[in-house]
């Protein structure tokens, strides 16, 4: 599968503007999700692997306890491209749409 042509820095610098929660970091789109528990962030790598699949593009997950960091760029041009962006804004979908409760709420599984 042919890949999109690398971003301009302009455009980059204008979806990292619109979209607070990505950063740039060496020469990736860094996103990094604070989580109540280490399940919702399981629950997370698993819905964003179906949106991995319908790319056909994948990014770097590093899970921990209580975080889960996506980086994203096309490997094939070692650049961010149209691809990023995309993946990057449905990923913001995904997790405004996650039933990721408070640390405190009764209904979060215990931390014991």
């Amino acid at each position: 599968m042919s890949r999109p042509e690398a971003l301009g820095e302009r455009e980059v610098a204008a979806f990292v503007a619109a979209h607070s929660s990505w950063r740039r970091e060496a020469g990736h789109l860094v996103r990094e999700v604070a989580l109540p528990d280490y399940q919702h962030g399981v629950d997370l790598v698993v819905a964003q692997a179906a949106l991995a699949t319908s790319l056909d593009h994948h990014a770097t997950i590093t899970l921990g306890y209580r975080e889960l960091r996506v980086e994203l760029w096309t490997h094939d041009r070692d650049a961010i491209t149209s691809l990023d962006l995309r993946f990057a804004t449905t990923f913001d979908e995904i997790v405004a749409h996650a039933t990721i409760s408070s640390p405190g709420d009764s209904t979060a599984p215990s931390s014991a």
